[in-house]
């Protein structure tokens, strides 16, 4: 099982992102998307505890992504993995750097095929360079 974390400043955002990847991948039960838009109380903005709770719910799955979308939901993505206190969970938990939605659905995607942290980060870095060739 793998676990995806959608982090953004808006529940809306990443609740309607979670809802399209699982409409198009057909709800896989490999992959456990979560969406932790928006603070507790359902005002914008994000909240590295909350995120870390999320992780330690996921602990199960054999890798866990994270993907988040502005740079303070950034930091906080980073301040919970700098407080998991258990090794083996922080060794399979990973933030995945690039754009949310393109992001997260390339990543998620990599995964049914092969979900090597690398290959995850690899193939979502790809999908930005092909968004970018496609402009030119």
């Amino acid at each position: 099982m793998i676990s995806a974390i959608l982090v953004s400043h808006s529940s809306k955002i990443t609740d309607g992102l979670k809802e399209m990847i699982e409409e198009m991948t057909g709800r896989s039960e490999d992959i456990n998307i979560v969406s932790v838009g928006g603070t507790e109380d359902g005002r914008i903005g994000t909240d590295p505890i909350r995120i870390l709770e999320v992780i330690e719910q996921e602990a199960a799955s054999d890798n866990i992504y994270l993907y988040g979308d502005l740079g303070s939901g950034i930091l906080s993505i980073e301040t919970a993995l700098d407080l998991i206190g258990e090794e083996e969970l922080r060794n399979k938990t990973h933030y995945i750097n690039g754009p949310l939605v393109e992001g997260a659905f390339a990543g998620i995607i990599q995964c049914l095929v092969d979900s090597s942290p690398e290959a995850v980060q690899r193939e979502v870095l790809s999908s930005i360079h092909m968004m970018l060739e496609d402009n030119d």
